[in-house]
């Protein structure tokens, strides 16, 4: 086995296979509209290799740079933005792969790279569009980048929102245990600290009142108090979709934030689809 790949389970399938279906639909609504002059662009900001392995057999899977890159009707232009040197040299291979698409690989951290060069570039005034899939190994994306992303009026963003690395990173059972860096870390991607006041409450016990997590704070709940977050920036927002592991184990959920509801409205019954058909 090659030491250098990334390794997925089915629910990461799944997550892709829900990205396919949007993409599919936002690149065939979008290469109709004639007043999108300067294109409508895909930004992939934690990119991986472009391909990854089934952690339950020898098999490959095509990850979400060339799901994008084999849909139906191209984007203009695709960013592929990845902080690890060895995956960014992997997607540099997909230029030879796909000559006729516009690859850009940009290497670095994707909250500098987004601002710095997506959110100046492609903005509701410059008559181009461009969606953005945040899907982060971890807590990879600070909420400033989100509230610029919002404030171009052009570009949406496909979230991966981390369940999972929140609660076993940054929000223990006893807020006590919280400790400088985690309060920091978690003040960054919530962009306040009335996080706290959400996830934690106030509990009569034996030896009076102890603050601790709610018990309610599932998956789905944590993916809640996002979306009302991100409403303050975008005007349209999916309900989450909770995505669980063999264990059922919330992992995280998915998320569309965006400037149109027929985008939401596109997602959210992708979204429904999948839960009727019981993953």
């Amino acid at each position: 086995m090659n030491q250098e790949e990334d390794i997925i389970g089915p629910w990461s399938e799944d997550k892709l296979q829900l990205l396919k279906k949007y993409l599919g639909a936002y690149s065939a609504i979008m290469q109709g509209q004639r007043w999108c002059r300067n294109g409508y662009h895909y930004i992939d900001a934690f990119a991986g290799t472009g391909r990854s392995r089934a952690r339950d057999e020898e098999r490959y899977i095509d990850g979400s740079p060339r799901v994008a890159l084999t849909i139906e009707h191209p984007f203009h232009s695709y960013t592929f933005i990845e902080k690890t040197p060895w995956r960014a040299q992997r997607l540099r291979e997909l230029e030879d792969e796909f000559p006729r698409r516009d690859i850009r690989v940009r290497e670095g951290d994707c909250n500098r790279i987004i601002t710095a060069e997506i959110t100046p570039s492609i903005r509701y005034e410059r008559f181009n569009r461009g969606l953005i899939f945040l899907d982060p190994f971890g807590m990879g994306t600070q909420w400033s980048t989100i509230e610029q992303i919002a404030e171009t009026r052009a570009l949406e963003i496909f979230m991966n929102f981390p369940v999972m690395a929140l609660n076993r990173t940054v929000l223990p059972n006893d807020p006590n245990a919280l400790t400088e860096a985690q309060v920091e870390r978690m003040n960054l991607f919530w962009g306040s600290t009335e996080w706290r006041g959400d996830i934690y409450e106030e509990v009569q016990t034996l030896f009076g009142l102890v603050e601790m997590k709610i018990r309610r704070t599932t998956g789905r709940r944590l993916g809640r108090l996002f979306k009302k977050r991100l409403e303050e920036v975008f005007p349209c927002v999916t309900d989450p979709l909770v995505m669980t592991n063999s264990k059922n184990a919330p992992l995280y959920c998915l998320i569309l934030a965006g400037h149109k509801p027929t985008g939401t409205k596109i997602v959210q019954e992708i979204f429904q689809r999948y839960e009727r058909l019981g993953r």
